[in-house]
């Protein structure tokens, strides 16, 4: 089955924002075994939607359509797709109430365009919305099959997890992924150990994607149920962690902030002289910095004298006095002058250090020097 997912408004185009809705269709409908194999926006025209929605329904078994179900004039894609079907509009009473039970609830006057939210495609079966107004649709021509789906991703997100996915179940196919994630390994060299297993796939298949500072694999079966796309997987996953596991931290959403909390034992501190709290902003993130993160501070004159270190202090020193203050044996020191950045970290007794150059803008520097310290802290740590 291939599906083309049709993304309508010209705020795509003009960049003002991304379109995360094709992102989380693809993701949804290729674990149900659909293949998404286009991607395509196209904006507020009527005369382009036609003719590009004609040209998606020609060469796809499945066309899904965002946006473009509003009450403004250029809300213009189920009459589009209505114009090319031959079909008419009419209005889903259940849709109506819903409207007009919206209004009176927030106290405001219902104009007349809010009307056109309720008109549905004839012969379609309705998605509902239950977080805003416009209704979706769901279409079966012939041997196609055709998908409305509103803009906002917060209405369009429960919607096709409540409503939509269930007319995807029943396919023969199950495509299931899972990401493995590495650090401290490039994606080069992680291909050449792993080439040999690379060239041979089949099903699965295995891809390597890179990241910043870190490395995924995802591997890829495609079989009749997630059970068996699972038991496909193993023997592949445990083959690669046999090579390569000692810079496998964690699979699919796991991110290098919860890895490090996963794997502490003990609470920490930060002191920070160049990320101006990026570092501290990134691990407050998860609920497990309130039981490790004891304390974070800023390296500045103030913070200096209150902790009694000297301007001259080496890393060392500094780590001494901090375990000394706040009674802990780990702490990440990020300290930085005119040639160089410095991470280093103490965790129990072993110690380790990162000194960069500061070749970059102080910007992007921010941001990698956090990611050097997580991962360096992850990989002390293991």
């Amino acid at each position: 089955m291939k599906v083309s997912i049709l993304s309508v408004g010209t705020e795509i185009l003009l960049g003002q924002i991304a379109n995360t809705n094709a992102q989380f269709i693809s993701k949804v409908l290729n674990e149900l075994g659909a293949s998404v194999v286009r991607h395509v926006a196209v904006g507020d025209n009527p005369e382009r939607l036609e003719r590009t929605f004609k040209e998606e329904l020609f060469n796809h078994d499945v066309v899904i359509l965002t946006g473009g179900l509003g009450p403004t004039k250029d809300d213009l894609t189920k009459q589009t797709v209505a114009q090319v079907l031959e079909r008419g509009l009419e209005t889903n009473q259940q849709a109506m109430d819903h409207i007009e039970r919206y209004f009176k609830n927030e106290n405001r006057t219902m104009t007349p365009n809010n009307k056109q939210q309720a008109l549905v495609i004839e012969g379609s079966d309705v998605l509902n919305n239950d977080v805003g107004m416009a209704p979706g649709m769901y279409l079966e021509l012939d041997d196609k099959k055709i998908v409305l789906l509103p803009g906002p991703p917060k209405e369009l997100q429960p919607m096709v997890n409540q409503y939509l996915i269930p007319y995807f179940l029943n396919e023969e196919r199950v495509i299931f992924s899972e990401s493995l994630k590495f650090t401290g390994i490039g994606e080069s060299s992680l291909e050449t150990e792993l080439m040999d297993i690379i060239d041979n796939q089949t099903n699965p298949t295995i891809a390597p994607l890179a990241g910043q500072h870190e490395v995924s694999l995802r591997i890829t079966a495609n079989t009749e149920t997630k059970q068996k796309a699972l038991e496909l997987i193993k023997p592949v996953k445990e083959e690669i962690l046999s090579r390569i596991g000692k810079y496998y931290y964690g699979s699919d959403d796991l991110s290098i902030e919860e890895a490090v909390f996963n794997e502490l034992d003990q609470p920490f501190v930060i002191y920070d002289g160049i990320t101006d709290g990026v570092l501290y902003s990134r691990l407050k993130l998860s609920e497990k910095s309130e039981e490790y993160l004891k304390a974070y501070t800023v390296k500045n004159d103030w913070s200096d004298s209150v902790l009694n270190i000297a301007q001259n202090d080496t890393s060392e020193e500094i780590t001494k006095k901090l375990k000394e203050v706040f009674k802990v044996e780990s702490t990440i020191l990020l300290l930085q002058d005119d040639k160089e950045s410095t991470v280093y970290i103490s965790h129990k007794q072993k110690n380790k250090k990162f000194i960069s150059s500061l070749s970059q803008s102080y910007a992007g520097r921010r941001d990698r020097i956090s990611n050097i310290a997580l991962i360096e802290y992850l990989n002390l740590l293991r």
